[in-house]
């Protein structure tokens, strides 16, 4: 299995913006996304999202999450660690307030909230990619995972693995992770927050020029020229009928159609 890709990591962000759960499998949700990845998020009282863009003191935030339980253990800087139900939106809406200063709201949708809502599938990135990435920087394999917060991790010997998920707009390519069907939809714009150390927000200086010189070449052919190439791991759409279907870690991961145009 080791020279075939397949699916090394599931990771899951209950809360936008915070840190991840890793688990064994995961199941698609009737909206095209799955079970439990940003299914709650934290609002301002201007309505925007309070997010690692908006604000740098959400990388201080420790979350660790029993979805079994329902439960997620929240802790920052030196203070204790407090539990809470994933349904006690008002009980979470008073730590966070009371952590950042202002009032903020937790709020929930079983759609979830993807950064990309137009292809709400979940994120991939390939192990190799997230190596070469940490090379680039001096970083640990942990730090790019952190960074990336992609949902899938694919076990591939190949850096940027993944892009060829994505053909451009001459074409599109089915792919299969286990039995489910989801098509690569597009290699992913990235904000500032992988610029920033997951732990302290402290920011990586060159970080999104260096990544975009060494990424325009590889994207080339995908992209106009004059993209910015500022672009790392791939959004995905799920095709209907995976309701309810589950992914699996040691799952192989394989194209099952590829059409190019032009």
């Amino acid at each position: 299995m080791a020279d075939t890709p397949f699916l090394y990591k599931i990771l899951l962000y209950p809360i936008k913006s915070l840190p991840p759960v890793e688990v064994l499998e995961a199941r698609v949700s009737r909206f095209g996304g799955l079970e439990w990845d940003r299914r709650l998020a934290l609002v301002a009282g201007d309505g925007g999202f309070v997010n690692g863009k908006r604000e740098r003191r959400l990388h201080l935030v420790r979350a660790r999450f029993s979805l079994e339980r329902g439960l997620v253990y929240l802790s920052a800087c030196c203070g204790g660690e407090e539990v809470y139900s994933l349904e006690d939106l008002e009980g979470m809406s008073g730590w966070f307030s009371r952590f950042l200063g202002y009032p903020v709201r937790v709020v929930e949708d079983p759609a979830g909230f993807p950064d990309d809502v137009e292809n709400p599938g979940p994120t991939v990135v390939s192990t190799a990619t997230l190596a070469e990435l940490a090379g680039w920087f001096g970083w640990d394999l942990m730090q790019a995972r952190l960074r990336i917060r992609a949902n899938l991790e694919v076990w591939s010997r190949e850096p940027f693995w993944e892009d060829r998920l994505y053909p451009g707009s001459r074409g599109r390519v089915v792919f299969r992770v286990g039995e489910v069907l989801m098509e690569g939809r597009g290699v992913s714009a990235r904000c500032v927050v992988p610029s920033r150390d997951p732990f302290t927000g402290a920011v990586e200086r060159g970080f999104q020029k260096r990544v975009a010189e060494m990424r325009k070449p590889m994207l080339r052919g995908k992209y106009p020229e004059g993209d910015h190439g500022y672009r790392l791991a791939v959004n995905t759409r799920i095709l209907p009928g995976q309701e309810g279907k589950t992914i699996r870690v040691g799952d192989p991961v394989e194209v099952v159609e590829e059409v190019l145009r032009g």
